[in-house]
């Protein structure tokens, strides 16, 4: 039976954090930027975690200063439950009440049981999907309604956005909101895009299709405007819906886009 510890690196052992990521040329471009990160102040070492064990690394996590960014904690492949619960049990002794924890199928094994037995609570799962938007071109809806803040004003969008559960959405700098208008001219869909943190990459924000008007087709045609207006500015778009939403699901496939990911969230019980 494997015996783990949770342990905080120093400067001079910076590496062990990188020691299961499989790419060397990754981890040679990370590693100076989070030395620089904890120079500066911006990341604690107390907030750099490592699982050890008799085998060595079995696993990392590292909680970031921003509140709102969840844990991505990457482990083993073979790691066993006692040992995700172990860090997992560390990460919601330090983090901050909200904070969430995510299971990516990349970088954990997805299997909620270790994680809750350390007292955290599954909140859904999620498919993530990457699109090559220079791979192929992206249909324009002729009749599509774009704008900023003042489009969001408007009292029929605002309205249908109540209705699609988003009566909180606010325009921020960079972004578009596109509305696309039924048979009657008011507005029967809505969606967003916009810059993403990563270069070259674009956020969609696909606020949905009025219930009367689903299954009609104006959810593709609403992805598809949206991609061919990124890809003006942009060269990727990263997204992702509920594991359960196949309907979302259906139109990133019929989009082109790869499923690169699942994840499962967790908060704090």
């Amino acid at each position: 039976m494997n015996t783990y510890t949770i342990e905080t690196p120093t400067l001079g052992t910076l590496t062990d954090f990188f020691a299961l990521h499989p790419d060397p040329v990754d981890v040679a471009r990370r590693l100076p930027i989070l030395r620089e990160n904890i120079a500066s102040g911006r990341v604690r070492l107390e907030n750099v975690l490592i699982l050890r064990s008799e085998r060595g690394v079995e696993g990392t996590a590292l909680i970031s200063a921003a509140p709102q960014v969840p844990v991505f904690p990457r482990f083993r492949p073979d790691v066993m439950p006692e040992g995700v619960t172990a860090l997992a049990l560390a990460l919601r002794d330090r983090a901050e009440p909200g904070r969430e924890l995510v299971l990516q199928d990349d970088l954990a094994p997805l299997d909620a049981a270790p994680v809750e037995a350390a007292g955290w609570v599954l909140q859904d799962e999620h498919v993530m999907y990457e699109t090559d938007l220079q791979a192929r071109s992206y249909p324009l809806v002729p009749d599509a309604v774009e704008g900023g803040a003042e489009l969001r004003e408007q009292h029929d969008i605002a309205a249908l956005m109540s209705t699609l559960g988003h009566p909180d959405w606010e325009w921020a700098e960079g972004w578009t909101l596109v509305a696309l208008p039924g048979a009657d001219g008011h507005p029967i869909a809505l969606g967003a895009f916009g810059p993403s943190g990563r270069p070259g990459w674009a956020n969609l924000n696909m606020m949905g299709v009025h219930p009367a008007a689903r299954g009609q087709g104006y959810g593709t045609r609403l992805h598809a405007h949206l991609l061919a207006r990124a890809a003006e500015s942009f060269t990727r778009h990263g997204g992702g819906t509920e594991a359960e939403n196949h309907a979302m699901r259906r139109i990133f496939e019929k989009s082109g886009s790869r499923h690169v990911s699942t994840q499962m969230y967790f908060r704090p019980g």
